[in-house]
């Protein structure tokens, strides 16, 4: 009851924030998304545990300049599970380039946080024709993540600290990923708890396919391909993706620029919505003339 009203919850501040709920048929898999505003397209990926939630923030600022298009990727949020079961960042190139094709969109701009940093970028360096622009929020990818907590933990203890089954395990990502993170009356805190629970056993396997595969997946060969104007963006406390990835980043893509925001953690879009729609909208109009 608790994660059908938790939902109904998001539809409607998805209503309010510009954002109409879609859904298509892909080779198998049902996607849900999100779409709103007019003008040049832009396509957001979000990360590992999470859904297209955490971008309708900054989307509600961004649909009265662009046409937004927000996944939920394969097995997260309310998209069905990838039928051949397979989850590496290869396949999920393949889910995006389905997701643009089925919308028609020759060339567009992307973005994405974390995992869908991770995606957003390998897609970018595989299809430089058809990315204008490149937004990477805290992406995930290179080699440094072998040093993070969540990886360590997980190869040490068989631990998954980034992802939830009690409200208990609920709060510890929220401190985990936010620098500050937002108070949430119990009822939200439960419900959040329960849908990750729900996802738990999913996602934790996504989770070690990533890591199994992670040297067939490294960023580090690709970055050079991608020719697309980047704007990295980074909290200054990140403990999930540390600051050495995006200096990763920033040295190996050839037009990038890296913005640290001060006092915020692993989910950017989300802790700070408006100074990140304000980078961005900046950043985009950098890029005209």
């Amino acid at each position: 009851m608790m994660i059908r009203l938790g939902l109904f919850l998001l539809r409607l501040s998805r209503r309010l924030f510009g954002l109409r709920e879609e859904v298509v048929e892909l080779d198998g898999a049902r996607i849900v998304y999100s779409d709103g505003g007019r003008g040049e397209p832009l396509v957001l990926l979000h990360g590992l545990g999470a859904s297209r939630s955490t971008f309708d923030m900054v989307a509600a600022q961004l649909v009265r300049r662009y046409r937004v298009l927000i996944p939920d990727l394969p097995g997260f949020g309310e998209s069905g599970p990838a039928p051949d079961g397979d989850y590496g960042i290869d396949a999920q190139v393949e889910w995006v380039e389905r997701f643009v094709e089925h919308h028609g969109l020759k060339t567009f701009h992307l973005g994405g946080n974390s995992m869908g940093g991770w995606i957003a970028a390998a897609y970018a360096a595989k299809h430089p024709e058809r990315v204008q622009s490149l937004w990477l929020l805290a992406a995930a990818g290179t080699g440094e993540m072998l040093e993070t907590e969540a990886v360590k933990v997980r190869q040490e203890e068989g631990r998954y600290l980034l992802l939830a089954r009690t409200i208990a395990e609920f709060d510890a990502v929220m401190e985990r990923i936010f620098y500050r993170a937002p108070p949430l009356p119990l009822a939200l805190r439960w419900a959040g708890s329960r849908l990750s629970a729900s996802k738990f056993d999913l996602h934790s396997r996504i989770f070690d396919q990533l890591l199994e595969r992670g040297e067939d997946y490294r960023l580090e060969p690709h970055l050079p391909q991608i020719t697309a104007p980047t704007l990295l963006v980074w909290g200054d406390h990140d403990t999930v993706v540390p600051l050495s990835v995006m200096d990763r980043f920033a040295a190996l893509v050839p037009k990038a620029e890296p913005v640290v925001m001060k006092e915020v953690g692993h989910v950017p879009q989300m802790e700070a919505p408006k100074q990140v729609a304000a980078d961005y909208l900046r950043f985009r109009a950098s890029l005209v003339g």
